[in-house]
């Protein structure tokens, strides 16, 4: 075949197609990549708009109340003078007045009102222009209820909304302080600190927090920094759900947080407005804009000019390849290839095509010692299989799954501390058992008895460490971990499951002659524990080791027979879904101080099937064969199970008649 055979059009050639394949998916990968920041951008600058929007209102909220506590420290330093004193003795509002006014002036931005213990005014001390005052002749209920309270000889703070003479109301934070001389009530200051009165309260607050602010009272605003309004619906939204509500625009109407003030009672006084302007935030999201694009531009020009370098590279040794192609053609395939494309790829084909006659007795070769491979491969499976089956009896279900999914590394080196829930279980009085057994029955009941266990920890996703002998050390978290809770509840519920299985394994046992059927005992324990392989590089268990470990089966030598023994760690992990009994305080072996432990009862809200004594008919009467614990059944229980043996007694004694 001629080299000019070989020479392909241009719009043919796979080097022209792939360059503006991957020109194309490029630019694109690059524009969707800005695409993605410019959106995460704008929604991580909308996030720290509103954390530092949220940060505002919280320290308003801190200014605000540190002049909450200032009116009340006001009015007990106003009481506690003896200028004060003397004047409401003297029972002269002159001589009160001429005390109050320096006191006035001093600390600025205060009403004060002495009252004498019958709640009469003898001084009022405030501004002679104030909108509050004008029209009023009587203080309003909000301060009569304070003034009261204060009679009580109590120190009363509050935020309250009063009203003048023409019912305009003026949000307000009152203090009042019983005046006393020699531990004896003489008369009552009352301190308002009226936020319309002071103006410069609030521009000073909105200069230290950078912001504008606004208070609101019924949905007109009483003080305002900047031009700012709310809607009727929003004020009474944010007073009746009495939390703290953002609107949040890069554009528009800014960043604004409203927070409700609510009196001592729970009704709101006014709620107030902190507004930060949005045109920072835009302009930072368009200097960032304009640099995505800007980078974006580089980034394509760069890919366009790496692909096309790189496609050549890759591409241009084909039509070198479609040559040395030539070189091993010699006869024809039995299969042949048909390709009919015109491209490279097209040219490959046929020149496979002439190379399938020489290859295909060596196909044939190879494919018979594949079979014979074949069957070599799955000899040694099935073997692996049967050996994979024997290891599982060794091994706990997540310690097998884990080893053989490759998770677990057979080394000694490597150790964890992870916070696991262990269970500890020993038949009671199992060497006196043994004493009087054969060792072949002995052997039947002990596997019986860990067979049935076993079957009970695997349904609850426990991993079985160990038997010894009588006794079963299972622990939850490893190798699969889910949450400190659910370990402690599976622990806790197969526990339970554990001792309700083995009640009725000592039914079973007993009709088959056993006169000693096994009791145990059960203890629980959460806790950090060591985890890993110990032993050495030959000989190894993996298995949990601390101090944990030690208490859980202080817990189960503590137990009582037929019972189980928590921690004060596992109860409280799960009090809220299981009822459970204080057993007592413990002192235990190895523990210096003594342990509170706990017995679970009963699962909450899990209705039991209890099986009842049945009346067949006139003459039969079925009985249950179900082991009913009477201390864990609860009062519906009880009443309901005195209940049928009444009835079937009922019957009986009928009959017996």
């Amino acid at each position: 075949m001629k080299a000019e055979e070989f020479i392909i059009s241009k719009d043919d050639s796979i080097k022209n197609r792939l360059q503006r394949i991957f020109l194309i998916i490029s630019i694109a990968i690059v524009l969707l990549m800005s695409l993605f920041s410019l959106v995460y951008f704008y929604y991580f600058t909308k996030n720290e708009a509103t954390n530092l929007i949220r940060n505002k209102i919280q320290l308003a909220d801190v200014f605000m109340e540190s002049k909450k506590s200032e009116t009340l420290r006001t009015a007990e330093s106003i009481a506690s003078d003896r200028s004060i004193q003397i004047g409401i003795d003297l029972g002269s509002a002159s001589k009160l007045t001429e005390y109050l006014m320096p006191i006035v002036k001093k600390e600025g931005g205060y009403y004060v009102t002495i009252f004498d213990t019958a709640g009469n005014i003898l001084s009022d001390i405030g501004k002679s222009d104030s909108d509050l005052f004008n029209g009023r002749k009587q203080i309003t209920a909000e301060e009569q209820v304070l003034l009261q309270e204060s009679l009580k000889d109590r120190k009363i703070i509050d935020s309250v909304s009063l009203t003048n003479g023409f019912h305009y109301p003026f949000p307000a934070y009152i203090a009042a302080v019983p005046i006393k001389r020699n531990d004896e009530m003489i008369g009552i200051v009352m301190v308002r600190f009226v936020f319309t009165e002071n103006i410069d309260f609030f521009v000073r607050l909105s200069r230290n927090l950078n912001s504008d602010i606004a208070v609101y009272a019924e949905a007109e605003p009483v003080i305002a920094t900047a031009d700012m309004t709310i809607t009727l619906e929003h004020y009474n939204n944010i007073t009746r759900l009495k939390k703290d509500t953002e609107q949040i625009a890069l554009a528009g109407s800014g960043l604004n947080e409203y927070r409700c003030i609510f009196s001592t009672n729970g009704e709101p006084v006014a709620v107030v407005h902190v507004y930060l302007s949005s045109l920072p935030y835009i302009a930072t999201f368009g200097m960032a804009a304009l640099i995505y694009v800007l980078i974006a531009i580089c980034i394509i020009i760069a890919v366009s000019i790496t692909v096309l370098r790189v496609s050549a590279t890759i591409l241009n040794p084909l039509g070198k390849l479609l040559e040395g192609v030539n070189i091993v053609r010699g006869g024809n395939l039995r299969h042949e290839i048909n390709v009919q494309e015109q491209d490279e790829i097209g040219r490959l084909s046929n020149a496979f095509n002439e190379m399938r006659s020489l290859l295909n007795d060596k196909i044939f070769t190879i494919e018979e010692m594949n079979r014979g491979l074949e069957k070599k491969v799955e000899d040694r499976t099935k073997t692996i299989e049967v050996l994979n089956n024997k290891m599982k009896h060794y091994l706990s279900p997540q310690l097998y799954a884990s080893i053989v999914g490759g998770d677990q590394e057979v080394t000694t080196k490597k150790h964890s501390r992870k916070k696991l829930t262990i269970f500890f279980s020993d038949i009671v009085d199992f060497t006196a058992t043994t004493e009087s057994m054969e060792a072949e029955d002995l052997s039947s009941l002990l596997n019986s008895y860990l067979d049935n266990m076993s079957v009970i920890a695997e349904k609850y996703g426990g991993t079985i460490d160990k038997f010894v002998g009588d006794a079963i050390m299972v622990f939850f978290g490893d190798p699969k971990f889910t949450s400190d809770k659910d370990h402690a509840m599976r622990a806790v519920m197969m526990a339970m499951g554990m001792i309700e299985r083995l009640a009725e394994l000592r039914v079973e046992w007993a009709k088959v002659g056993i006169e000693r059927p096994f009791h145990a005992r059960i203890g629980i324990n959460t806790g950090y524990c060591t985890i890993g392989n110990f032993g050495s590089e030959t000989k190894m268990d993996y298995t949990i080791i601390g101090n944990s470990v030690n208490l859980a089966a202080r817990y189960e030598a503590s137990a009582k027979p037929d019972s189980i023994l928590m921690s004060y760690e596992t109860y409280m992990l799960v009090r809220d879904d299981i009822e459970c009994a204080q057993a007592g305080e413990y002192s235990l072996k190895g523990i210096a101080h003594q342990v509170k432990a706990f017995s679970p009862i009963r699962v909450k809200n899990v209705e039991r099937k209890i099986e009842v004594i049945k009346l067949l008919n006139e003459h039969e009467i079925a009985f249950p064969s179900q082991i009913i614990d009477v201390e864990k059944l609860s009062t519906e229980e009880k009443r309901s199970l005195l209940l049928n043996i009444k009835t079937v007694f009922d019957k009986i004694k009928t009959k017996n008649h």
